[in-house]
């Protein structure tokens, strides 16, 4: 009987000993799932980055070659911008300048007077009666509006343009241009001018209508 006692106690104390074997094996080296998770993340960020590369400064350097060509190009083209001329200013109103002034000139030729400016068409300019028009654009600046715009001559006919109440602050009247607007530009262009001082009127010539101004050169 003591023999059996003997060994049910050993086979007790085997049985403790292998269970306290097992619970330190599992204390000594726990699983850690949560832990690798953070590791995983980091690599997925950095992927990221290596798919979507910062964006390059190509499209700025397209645009800056655009704004040379663009520049290039004008300097070319050799024409002369609008806001780089000095357009005569008008210092007073004169009341007679207000509305049209017309007149039906034939081949036999004529003069159309607006207020103190006045159109010289010669004789042979035109070949058939035609109605003229005479107009001043209320405007900050000298303009002169001479119609049917388009219309043709087969010599040059003279426009007389007063400046006596322009502002002359600064102007030499000698140094006027009368320019006229093209609108295949649309520009400016200059036209055949000369200056009379002493009756403070500058003569432009041309062979068609437009609109024209007095240009400070």
């Amino acid at each position: 009987m003591n023999h059996h006692r003997i060994y049910s106690l050993l086979i007790v104390l085997l049985a403790a000993l292998a269970l306290l074997t097992l619970g330190g094996c599992n204390l000594s080296s726990p699983t850690t799932p949560d832990a690798a998770k953070p590791q995983q993340g980091a690599s997925a960020e950095v992927q990221v980055e290596q798919r979507n590369p910062p964006p390059s400064n190509g499209n700025e350097e397209d645009d800056d070659d655009s704004d040379d060509d663009d520049s290039s190009a004008s300097q070319q083209s050799g024409e002369e911008d609008d806001d780089d001329l000095d357009f005569l200013l008008v210092a007073r109103r004169d009341p007679a300048e207000e509305g049209v002034s017309r007149r039906v000139i034939g081949p036999e030729g004529g003069v159309l007077p607006h207020a103190a400016h006045r159109l010289e068409v010669p004789a042979g300019a035109l070949e058939t009666p035609t109605e003229l028009t005479f107009a001043v654009p209320l405007s900050d600046t000298l303009m002169f509006d001479l119609g049917p715009h388009g219309t043709q001559f087969n010599v040059p006919v003279n426009l007389v343009f007063s400046y006596r109440n322009a502002d002359l602050t600064g102007v030499n009247p000698a140094m006027l241009q009368v320019y006229y607007y093209n609108p295949a530009g649309p520009h400016y262009e200059a036209i055949p001018t000369q200056v009379d001082t002493v009756n403070m009127v500058v003569i432009g010539y041309t062979d068609h209508f437009s609109r024209y101004a007095l240009i400070r050169k």
